[in-house]
């Protein structure tokens, strides 16, 4: 197999592959939860039924949370440690959307199509965890931001591009042929993903030749994931965090319910023309969403979200307060514009904010809870909208959804960041950092929790010697020293007792060194050991902590450590 169809050999493969695979959850988001609805409220369906399809199918998102121990615990290494699992979810949501052709009238068989969406997103969230899962083991850290790009693309152009092509399709074909060309689009991508390995030398199928390749790892138990969540809860700042993203999430669940039943049924707008516009804006969004992560990071996620929501707030108010020009075809078009813009970048923050949270290191299970905690509330605030619709007017509807928004202002202005753990900040040692990217939809999210290896991504864990603590990787054997640790460890004694990895590994990844410091983001700088010019090691330049491959300070240390500390001199490419 060449190297080009292998995920951990070549970046063009791992670009192209997470691209495709969200490009893949897009397809159900744009026929299940824009098209459908629009074209559902062009039938004459009712904003309550509507409302409900849009909580029903919705669901799956919010059991995200118990999808990744499921993988930890079940696993076919032969076959890799996540493909195996991406390709059960490809084919599970091919089958699905082909099923999808059994409804023939929508309309009048409801239930049944919402049995079948939720199947539908069962399969795509399944995909989302695994795509997820196998980025993070086979994407180097300096990738991370440009593979996320490609996948937020992805799926962007592909709920987009579905909401548009089904949106004509619904009118013109019906739903059996939209959605057998759905199940098609999707056959092919399964088809093209199996000649993809994660590592060289593993099958393609089941019945293959080939052989794990991966290191076996710790396998979670459900215990496990229960005593990480009481510790989220048992929490004030992470309580209240659990608070911002339910009202997160009943904004945006109420919102998706509303607009598309206003926009038909209200707004004179047809399937293919919400369809359209949906899709437009939602690529600008996601455009302007990703464009938030400078601001972000310079003025923190708390102000932005509370600005974000702000202007949500403000936009549903003056929506609801301007009756008077809903006959105005071009104010309309602006206000339904600028909701779409909305949703991804309130998202980010979001996303942001909660990331900042997940200071331990349970915080794999911490930001799916929070995750989960948001797509529950958007469920709950879809069913909330299909409650209310038939008791209120268009006005008070969306009177009501400022009302949401200005509630989760409120809970914004009281949160808090939990402080540092102790076990964080012990003398010398700087808290741990936590960086996310962000993708359309429910796409495309990367975080850290305890430290990952800036070479191989793997768990970093402690370790202890005379007092003095280090972090080295479980996989390549790097070591991670903070400001004044590396000083302390003087003796050859003390380099073999942490440093346990081989050199001839530590050569293989000291070819790697242009990717940001895992303990600040800041930029690591190529420092060379004059007295032996074969090593090489990098150390930030903002917090001056250091990254020595496996074996390189038992070479170091092999002279004098006085010497070595007064030697340490230049700077590499």
């Amino acid at each position: 197999m060449p190297e080009r169809l292998v995920l951990s050999a070549s970046p063009a493969t791992r670009y192209a592959s997470g691209a495709i695979m969200y490009f893949a959850q897009g397809i159900p988001a744009g026929l299940l939860s824009i098209a459908l609805p629009a074209w559902l409220a062009s039938q004459g369906v009712g904003a309550g039924q509507i409302a409900t399809y849009l909580a029903v199918v919705s669901l799956p998102w919010a059991l995200k949370l118990f999808t990744g121990p499921l993988m930890d615990r079940f696993q076919f290494p032969a076959m890799g440690r996540r493909r195996p699992w991406v390709l059960g979810a490809q084919l599970g949501l091919t089958l699905t959307l082909l099923a999808l052709a059994l409804v023939r009238d929508p309309v009048a068989d409801i239930g049944l199509l919402m049995l079948l969406g939720v199947l539908v997103n069962i399969f795509a969230a399944t995909q989302d965890v695994a795509v997820d899962g196998m980025s993070i083991d086979v994407t180097p850290v300096q990738e991370q931001g440009r593979l996320n790009a490609f996948m937020a693309f992805g799926k962007a152009v592909g709920w987009g591009s579905s909401s548009a092509v089904s949106g004509v399709l619904l009118v013109t074909l019906g739903l059996p042929l939209t959605a057998g060309l759905a199940a098609a689009v999707s056959a092919a991508i399964l088809l093209g993903f199996s000649r993809v390995r994660e590592r060289p030398g593993e099958r393609l199928l089941p019945w293959s030749a080939g052989q794990a390749q991966g290191e076996a790892r710790r396998r979670l138990s459900f215990t496990d994931l229960l005593r990480d969540i009481r510790a989220v809860l048992w929490s004030r700042s992470g309580i209240v965090l659990l608070c911002i993203l339910l009202f997160d999430g009943l904004v945006s669940g109420y919102g998706h319910a509303l607009m598309p039943i206003a926009a038909i049924k209200l707004f004179g707008y047809t399937t293919p023309e919400w369809s359209r516009l949906v899709a437009l804006m939602g690529l600008v969004g996601a455009a302007g969403a990703l464009a938030l992560g400078p601001l972000i990071d310079r003025v923190g996620a708390r102000r932005v979200l509370l600005i974000t929501a702000a202007v949500v707030t403000l936009h549903a108010v003056l929506l609801g307060a301007t009756q008077g020009l809903w006959q105005n075809t071009a104010y309309v078009r602006a206000m339904l514009s600028a909701w779409v813009l909305l949703g991804p970048m309130g998202m980010v923050c979001v996303i942001a904010l909660a990331m900042a949270h997940c200071g331990s290191e349970s915080s794999a299970t911490q930001f799916a809870v929070y995750m989960s905690t948001a797509n529950l509330g958007g469920s709950a605030g879809s069913k909330l909208y299909g409650m209310v619709a038939e008791g209120v007017s268009y006005t008070e509807a969306y009177l009501l959804l400022g009302g949401l928004a200005a509630a989760m202002i409120a809970v914004i202005a009281i949160f808090r960041h939990a402080p540092p753990r102790a076990a964080d900040t012990r003398a010398g040692r700087p808290a741990p950092q936590y960086t996310a990217g962000q993708g359309a939809g429910e796409a495309g999210i990367f975080w850290s929790g305890a430290m990952r290896c800036p070479k191989c991504r793997r768990d970093m864990r402690m370790v202890c010697h005379d007092g003095v603590e280090i972090d080295r990787c479980d996989a390549c054997h790097g070591l991670w020293f903070d400001p004044g640790e590396l000083e302390k460890l003087r003796s050859t004694s003390a380099a073999a007792a942490v440093d346990t990895g081989a050199r001839s590994a530590g050569r293989e990844h000291d070819t790697i060194h242009d990717y940001p410091c895992p303990r600040c983001g800041g930029t690591m700088v190529r420092m060379l050991e004059v007295a032996a010019t074969d090593i090489w090691f990098e150390q930030c330049s903002r917090c001056h902590g250091n990254y020595l491959d496996a074996g390189e300070l038992s070479a170091l240390t092999r002279g004098s450590a006085a010497d070595l500390l007064g030697r340490f001199r230049g700077r590499g490419d």
